[in-house]
């Protein structure tokens, strides 16, 4: 009874390195992938930031004059509540006595 042993040959399965390098370039595909739909952007047209430029100075002028005028006249910011604004220089004024009072106090 002579039987004949043929070794049957089992497939060759890639080795761990090879798949891990596979791995690692997947993931650095995905990465890059979602890098550039992260960065993708609807641009404007140069006329549609042109306008945005010219609105954002137009407010940035009325804020500014808002501003000034608040800092320069006298005028409510609060009635119900008395509260009132004055100009910079008058309000300069009236605390500089009580602080060089108080400078000289403090003097030896």
């Amino acid at each position: 009874m002579n039987q004949d042993h043929t070794t049957i040959s089992k497939p060759k399965r890639p080795s761990f390195g090879i798949l891990l390098l596979l791995g690692v370039l997947l993931v650095m595909l995905a990465a890059a992938l979602g890098a550039f739909w992260l960065n993708r952007t609807d641009t404007a047209t140069e006329s549609e930031d042109l306008e945005r430029a010219t609105l954002r100075t137009k407010n940035l002028i009325e804020l500014q004059a808002a501003d000034s005028n608040s800092l320069s006249t006298y005028g409510w910011n609060d009635k119900a509540k008395g509260i009132v604004h004055i100009p910079v220089r008058r309000a300069m004024e009236l605390v500089l006595p009580s602080l060089q009072a108080t400078a000289a106090k403090e003097q030896p």
